[in-house]
């Protein structure tokens, strides 16, 4: 477990690279991740976001499967 200050920087340099271009691709595509994924998971962050399509949190932070825990909404209203 990281501690919160060490996530949030996570998200800012993830966000970074989506917003530059330079994104990590093999984060989503390689294979032995989704097999570690596949046993388990231990997400670094809660991220609750909208329903919207166009911004998935994985994409819009360049995270990988099992980063993110993902709560999505639709008008961002968490009860």
């Amino acid at each position: 477990m990281i501690d919160a200050y060490d996530a949030m920087k996570r998200l800012e340099e993830g966000n970074r690279r989506f917003a530059s271009e330079s994104e990590n691709l093999d984060a989503v595509t390689n294979p032995s991740r989704r097999r570690e994924v596949a046993a388990g998971q231990e997400p670094f962050a809660i991220v609750v976001g909208c329903s919207d399509s166009r911004v998935p949190a994985e994409i819009i932070f360049d995270q990988g499967l099992g980063d993110l825990f993902v709560v999505r909404v639709a008008g961002n209203i968490v009860a």
